[in-house]
């Protein structure tokens, strides 16, 4: 079963202070790195541990959890960084077939 997933080029400023949020970091996390692009990848826990794997290993991103109803139950992470490693990450888990 293929991972979900939603691409952000760009995001908007409360696009990622919504994110810093569910990552319980401090709303202005985003001014601090390099948040160009944001890829959003859901799946079942194992699944998006070993994605963040793969894209941390064929891109320069860095991958955060992203909290759902419950801080324990990670269902989904942000691939953040350069638009360019983002999609590059992107590919990498479409080469594995990892997302559709």
């Amino acid at each position: 079963m293929a991972l979900e997933y939603e691409l952000i080029l760009s995001p908007s400023a409360d696009c990622c202070r919504i994110l810093c949020r569910r990552m319980g970091l401090d709303e202005g996390c985003f001014q601090n790195e390099n948040w160009a692009g944001a890829l959003l990848v859901q799946g079942k826990v194992a699944q998006i541990i070993a994605a963040a794997d793969v894209s941390t290993k064929s891109a320069n991103v860095a991958a955060r959890e992203v909290w759902g109803n419950c801080p324990q139950h990670i269902t989904t992470i942000a691939l953040v960084g350069d638009i360019a490693e983002v999609k590059q990450a992107l590919k990498a888990l479409q080469e594995k077939g990892m997302v559709g």
